[in-house]
C-alpha cells in the first residue's frame, strides 16, 4: 500500500471524534432546545442589563445566527424610546425575560 492509498483510506473513515453519532445527536438536541428558547421569547418584554451599569427595556424580537446582535422593538432608554434597535451582545451582561414558553 502506498502512502497515497493510506491517506485516501484514512480520509474515508468516519472515525472523527466530533462526528460520532452520539455527539451529533447531542448537538441536534441542544440546537433544537436553543431554537425553542429563542422562539419562545420573541415578543416578550425584556429588561437588558448593559455595560456601564445601564438598564434598558423593550420587546425582544430576535437575534442573528451567531447571536452577536439582539433585535429589540420599542427600546426604552434613559434618553428616550427608540422604535427599533440592534444591541451588540458584547455590550449585554444579561437579559431578564419572564414567562418563557418553550413548549411550542
Amino acid at each position: 500500500m502506498t502512502d497515497q492509498d493510506e491517506i485516501n483510506s484514512s480520509a474515508n473513515k468516519p472515525d472523527l471524534p466530533f462526528a460520532s453519532a452520539e455527539k451529533q445527536k447531542a448537538r441536534a438536541f441542544l440546537r433544537e432546545r436553543f431554537l425553542r428558547v429563542v422562539t419562545g421569547i420573541i415578543g416578550k418584554p425584556t429588561e437588558v442589563h448593559l455595560l456601564e451599569n445601564t438598564r434598558v427595556s423593550g420587546e425582544f424580537k430576535g437575534c442573528d445566527v451567531e447571536c452577536s446582535k439582539v433585535f429589540v422593538k420599542n427600546l426604552e432608554t434613559p434618553m428616550g424610546t427608540i422604535p427599533e434597535a440592534v444591541l451588540r451582545s458584547s455590550d449585554i451582561i444579561c437579559l431578564d425575560i419572564d414567562n418563557i414558553n418553550i413548549e411550542q
